[in-house]
């Protein structure tokens, strides 16, 4: 089996994300943040993997430690600092401090005793995804959500609600950081129960509309953004009721799945 640079890259990413779930989870024990180490060094490791990519697609001999030979390929450093003095990659300097500090941690969690410091950790971790995150879109031209495994979504949204910049693009549409969670957590409810009976929930683009013309020509629902094919986040205006047709935001169909997380008021 033969993996790419990018196919390596995303497997390390969803080991990483994995472990991260460990890690931050409330409901497992305190024991379990030893695995912020291997969060983060499962991270770096698809960072440095994506920076070869990058590097590749650019001059595939740019990825070798010596460019006259195949052989050994560069450490995440130098790839760094090819990125940054052969294709003038311009990093800021504190994406820069972030990369190097979380390099060292690895270095460190790989070849020495460590004492975990959580809290510093978490912050560089999200730091770190936030960067791979721009990075992806900006030099590799997509969106790095769109490789991201559906069981790994929460994890992905939870980190986008800690990221510094207000507003990221989410599978195609621009969003406020805090929405994505309820995107995600929508799609956790695809049954709404009215006294004992289940309906499943109308996805967006699955509506029966005045002018379909409207649906069929949006990629994305004008007021919760959720992508066609996806259900909508719930409080949506446009979300159907699957049983009586009505907007379920407005009608008095009372949804039990909603009642039970508490939601019953959407």
């Amino acid at each position: 089996m033969k993996l790419s640079l990018k196919d390596n890259a995303y497997d390390f990413l969803h080991n990483s994300l994995h472990f991260y779930h460990l890690a931050t989870g409330e409901d497992y024990p305190d024991d379990y943040k030893r695995f912020w180490r291997f969060s983060l060094v499962d991270l770096v490791q698809s960072m440095e993997l994506l920076f070869k990519e990058v590097l590749r697609q650019e001059n595939e001999f740019f990825i070798y430690e010596n460019i006259d030979k195949q052989g050994k390929t560069v450490s995440v450093t130098k790839a760094l600092e090819r990125m940054k003095n052969i294709i003038k990659i311009d990093l800021s300097k504190d994406n820069e401090t972030v990369i190097k500090k979380a390099i060292a941690l690895r270095n460190q969690i790989l070849h020495f005793e460590i004492e975990l410091d959580v809290q510093e950790l978490s912050t560089i971790y999200v730091i770190l995804f936030e960067f791979l995150h721009d990075f992806h879109l900006n030099f590799l031209n997509e969106e790095l959500h769109n490789y991201i495994h559906p069981e790994y979504w929460e994890e992905e949204a939870l980190l986008i609600e800690q990221f510094r910049q207000e507003f990221v693009l989410y599978d195609g549409v621009e969003i406020s950081k805090m929405f994505a969670i309820e995107i995600v957590e929508s799609q956790m409810f695809p049954v709404y129960t009215v006294k004992g009976v289940e309906y499943k929930r109308i996805k967006f683009g699955d509506e029966e509309s005045i002018d379909s013309r409207w649906i069929d020509s949006s990629s994305h629902c004008g007021d919760c953004a959720v992508k066609k094919g996806y259900f909508h986040a719930i409080g949506c205006d446009i979300e159907y009721c699957p049983k009586c047709f009505g907007q379920a935001l407005g009608c008095e169909c009372e949804y039990e799945e909603l009642q039970e997380e508490g939601l019953s008021e959407i």
